[in-house]
């Protein structure tokens, strides 16, 4: 899996973001203030936004316990960490996004209230009802066996404890020619229809509290973010050089058509561990 995810532009060079830090100013060595660092080390969309959405959903209180799958740079860990006063386990795939993770953790002072952790989620051993949060954004549909990963995070969660994810759910299967495009740009080892979703959340054990169709917000999200990506060429470019502008620009272009194209759609719910 940690291979295979690579087909997606998304992720082939993960020490980028120092090209972009050190842009501003920030050479490898330099401290990294976190109001700073959160410009540039957030995968998913709207930002801190949407970490504040999930902060607030799950009531994530000074020395709270929170698991977070598929962590990548870590953005989303160090926010809710320093914001909330909570430690959190940061589980990530990739081993090149967990090295630059946990240095960047390192340079925000919050070495102490994150463990970043590189696993394979599937396999990794968790004591049973010890965290009192989970999260997870738009990272759950790369992972197989779905029933299992949400058996898990249901046993790792204590009685009451929350569940807040962003994902992708599948509107329209692509045509049969367009499948392997499909597949190679967005490694979707579990993404099912939203009825299939809701489901297997209920199978699992999970009481869902609020569920959000962020269809048609991710699709203007995407749309913009392109639009905008398209306009910043030169100032990226300079950056991050010709093929780093032409990766991420395909990255760019196949969300925003498969949203367009009513082949994914967006979720964001909370829900508890009954």
């Amino acid at each position: 899996m940690s291979t295979d995810i690579k087909t997606m532009q998304l992720y082939p060079r993960a020490a980028r973001i120092y090209d972009d830090l050190r842009a501003i100013g920030l050479d490898k060595t330099a401290a990294l203030p976190i109001d700073i660092l959160n410009r540039f080390d957030q995968l998913h969309y709207h930002g801190i936004e949407a970490l504040d959405a999930a902060i607030n959903a799950c009531k994530i209180r000074s020395g709270a316990k929170v698991l977070e799958v598929g962590s990548g740079w870590g953005g989303c860990a160090r926010y809710i960490a320093n914001t909330s006063g909570a430690h959190v386990t940061a589980v990530e795939l990739q081993d090149d996004y967990d090295t630059v993770a946990r240095d960047l953790t390192q340079r925000a002072g919050l070495q102490n209230a994150v463990q970043h952790v590189n696993a394979d989620f599937l396999a990794l051993p968790l004591e049973p009802a010890s965290f009192d949060h989970a999260v997870s954004w738009l990272a759950l549909f790369h992972i197989p066996q779905r029933a299992t990963y949400l058996d898990k995070l249901h046993a790792a969660l204590r009685p009451k404890g929350t569940f807040f994810a962003e994902d992708l759910y599948l509107r329209q299967s692509p045509a049969p020619e367009d499948l392997g495009d499909f597949e190679q740009h967005l490694f979707p080892n579990s993404l099912v229809g939203e009825k299939i979703y809701r489901q297997g959340l209920a199978d699992a054990g999970f009481d869902l509290l609020d569920l959000t169709d962020m269809t048609e917000d991710w699709t203007a999200f995407t749309a913009a973010r392109l639009k905008e990506f398209h306009n910043n060429h030169a100032a990226y470019s300079a950056v991050h050089g010709v093929q780093g502008y032409e990766t991420i620009e395909v990255f760019f272009s196949k969300m925003a058509g498969y949203f367009a194209d009513g082949l994914v759609g967006g979720l964001r719910f909370l829900a508890r561990r009954s």
